[in-house]
C-alpha cells in the first residue's frame, strides 16, 4: 500500500473548525486522518510511504504539505505522532535524570549528529521514554503546527495498557516495515525494546526469545501495525500461544464506511489516539 485516500462524502471545507486532526510520521511513511467533532466519526485518512532513508525525509514532507494544505488548516485540535522504532528507549523514571540523558541513550542507540533527544514521561509506568528526531524535521512541525507537542507513538500505547485490567502479562508487538517493538507488561514494563527483521523467522526469533528469557508461561500477545489475519507470523504464534489477537479500533468512535476497506491494524494507533 504505497499511497491512501479516503475521504468520506460527508467532508466538508466548511466545517473545518469542528475537526480534529491527527498525524503519524515516521522514516516509513506519513498518515493524517480527521475526525468530525459534530459527529464523533472519522471521515478523512491519508498515508504515503517513505523509502526509509532520512536524507529524503524533510523533502517528502515538503512534498506532503506543499499537495495538502488542508494540513495548515485552523483544526479544533492537532496531534502530532512520531513512530521511531530503533530510535528510542525506555528508562525507570526513578533511574532517569535529563542532564545523563544523552550519555545513557548512547550506551545502546546512535545519535545522528543531525537529531535532537527528547524525553516524555509515561506516569502510569513511572517511566521515561527518550526518543531521537531530526532536528530539521522537529523544527518543520513546529513551524507549521505552532502549540501541538509531538508525541512518541508507545506513550498513547503504554497509557491505554495501563487502564485495562490485565490479568496475565501482555506482550504488545508493533510491526513496522522493517521493525518490530516488543514491550512486554504487567504492573510494570518488564521488557521493551526494537529489533531489525528480515522476515517472518526473525519476528518469530525475537518474539520466543523474549518470552523464554522472561519464563513466561500464559501470556497474551496483541499485534498491530503491518499484521492481519491472513499474516503467516499470526497464524504461527498461534501455534506457540493460546491468546493471540490483533489490536482493533475504538468502539468508541464512528468510522466513514470507507474505512472498512483497510488491509491492516497499520492506523490502529493514529486512530485510537483521538479515541
Amino acid at each position: 500500500m504505497q499511497h491512501l485516500l479516503l475521504v468520506d462524502e460527508t467532508f466538508d471545507l466548511n466545517f473545518i473548525q469542528e475537526y480534529h486532526l491527527s498525524i503519524q510520521f515516521s522514516l516509513d511513511g506519513f498518515s493524517f486522518c480527521i475526525r468530525d467533532g459534530l459527529q464523533n466519526k472519522y471521515i478523512y485518512l491519508f498515508h504515503k510511504e517513505f523509502s526509509g532513508n532520512p536524507k529524503f525525509f524533510h523533502r517528502k514532507l515538503l512534498d506532503i504539505y506543499s499537495e495538502f494544505d488542508i494540513l495548515e488548516a485552523e483544526f479544533k485540535s492537532t496531534q502530532l505522532i512520531y513512530s521511531s522504532p530503533g530510535k528510542m528507549a525506555l528508562l525507570p523514571e526513578v533511574f532517569f535524570d535529563e542532564n545523563q540523558g544523552m550519555p545513557a541513550y548512547q550506551l545502546g542507540l546512535d545519535l545522528a549528529d543531525d537529531e535532537e533527544l527528547h524525553y516524555r514521561p509515561i506516569k502510569a509506568f513511572q517511566a521515561v521514554i527518550q526518543f531521537a528526531i531530526s532536528a530539521k524535521v522537529k523544527r518543520f512541525f513546529t513551524d507549521k503546527h505552532p502549540g501541538s507537542v509531538i508525541q512518541n507513538e508507545i506513550v498513547p500505547q503504554l497509557i491505554r495498557s495501563s487502564t485495562k485490567s490485565i490479568a496475565y502479562p501482555l506482550m504488545d508487538i508493533q510491526l513496522y516495515k522493517h521493525h518490530l517493538t516488543i514491550t512486554l507488561m504487567d504492573e510494570s514494563v518488564r521488557f521493551f525494546n526494537s529489533f531489525k527483521y528480515r522476515n517472518d523467522n526473525d519476528l518469530l526469533y525475537y518474539i520466543l526469545n523474549v518470552v523464554k528469557a522472561e519464563k513466561i508461561e500464559d501470556i497474551k500477545i496483541q499485534l498491530s501495525g503491518r499484521v492481519n489475519k491472513r499474516s503467516p507470523v499470526y497464524h504461527q504464534l498461534r501455534q506457540y500461544f493460546k491468546n493471540v489477537v490483533i489490536s482493533t479500533r475504538s468502539s468508541e468512535v464512528y468510522y466513514s464506511y470507507l474505512f472498512d476497506q483497510l488491509p491492516d491494524a497499520r492506523f490502529v494507533n493514529l486512530l485510537n489516539y483521538q479515541a
